[in-house]
């Protein structure tokens, strides 16, 4: 299959990145491919098998940090640079001194480098990254032409990926339009992407869009607004230090607005969605009920998920749920762990709490 053609499928199907990667750095007379997206930081990648041990050290040992090419590469190619190589980052001394290329590099046999921006979607740039063991030469001219041949293909097959995730997104937000839910959808940047009619009737005194980000005017409602927005935007690459899921907005007169943030890209892989996360207004004030399949749309929660999710809320606790789905206490563990993960919950106490925000009154 050729390359261009691996690209276009995997933009429909995103397990077929990786092989898509492979194909690629074959054709392109390259060692291995990464696909990453970078905002202020690395957001996320996806990699070809060959470069599985030189993207675990690289995040492992904190080379982040002192990637030079990153650093200086991602800006020329925003100034308009087609393809990026070594050759326009660092000068011969310093391919000699830089700690990328003096100690991790060569511990991890790779050695030569040339990078794209393919396009930006929600204030990130998606890039592409080719790789080359150290004993090779570095990329010429003519291997660079096959990659400009392929390019056109290549930034179609990413837009196409780009805009399938965030449609997937949009779908949530309108979709939570039916259960009285008020749901804003935010890019990487923290601007609003869409809101839905019920986000809309929340603006006003107490909630403003303000140049596509919002704001609260209300000093400390703001502090803890941007403080909420700030963790659920930040990079899925590497451990991550717990930050706010939820935000008070007081209001003059009646009970506060309740935001909880959702992300909507959930692995480091998912580098195409241009939104990060979804904003949930509660008014207190209003009865509001949303069923539980909303809830295995939002968390991506398998339907034996659902079943351990929907019996906690009834009050059982694990032997209860084991006994009741005739499975051993170990499984239902098991999907609890799983649960935890997708919801970004740390125990059963804190789940219950946000998964009876979306139960049906009965």
């Amino acid at each position: 299959m050729p390359a261009t053609d691996a690209f276009y499928e995997a933009a429909i199907v995103p397990e077929l990145w990786g092989r898509a990667l492979d194909l690629a750095s074959a054709a392109w007379g390259a060692d291995g491919g990464i696909l990453l997206s970078y905002a202020n930081s690395l957001g996320g990648l996806i990699h070809s098998d060959a470069l599985e041990e030189f993207c675990t050290r690289f995040f492992d040992e904190d080379w982040e940090a002192r990637d030079v090419r990153t650093q200086r590469g991602i800006p020329l190619a925003r100034k308009g640079k087609e393809i990026v190589t070594d050759a326009d980052l660092v000068t011969a001394d310093e391919l000699r001194k830089l700690p990328l290329y003096s100690e991790f590099l060569p511990s991890v046999g790779f050695g030569w480098f040339a990078g794209t921006i393919l396009m930006e979607s929600g204030g990130a740039n998606i890039a592409l990254s080719l790789h080359r063991r150290a004993k090779r030469e570095p990329f010429s001219k003519d291997d660079l032409s096959l990659l400009r041949h392929d390019l056109p293909h290549v930034r179609r097959a990413a837009r196409l990926a780009s805009k399938a995730r965030l449609s997937y997104a949009e779908g949530l937000v309108d979709g939570l339009e039916r259960f009285t839910c008020g749901a804003i959808l935010i890019d990487w940047l923290g601007r609003v992407i869409r809101l839905n009619g019920r986000a809309e009737a929340y603006l006003g005194e107490h909630l403003q869009i303000v140049s596509s980000r919002l704001r609260s005017p209300e000093r400390e409602a703001n502090k803890a607004l941007q403080d909420l927005i700030t963790a659920c935007t930040r990079s899925m690459i590497g451990e991550q230090d717990d930050g706010p899921n939820s935000a008070l907005l007081h209001r003059a007169n009646g009970l506060p607005f309740l935001l909880h943030s959702y992300p909507v890209a959930r692995a480091a892989c998912d580098i195409f969605q241009g939104a990060r996360a979804i904003l949930l207004i509660t008014d207190p004030t209003e009865d509001r009920t949303l069923a539980l399949t909303t809830v295995r749309e939002i968390f991506q929660l398998t339907p034996a998920e659902l079943r351990v999710a929907s019996a906690l809320l009834k009050g059982l606790d694990t032997q209860q749920i084991a006994n009741e789905n005739e499975v051993g206490t170990q499984t239902v563990r098991y999907h609890l762990k799983s649960i935890f993960a997708k919801t970004g919950t740390n125990h059963q106490a804190q789940l219950v709490s946000l998964l009876s925000r979306f139960s049906e009154r009965s």
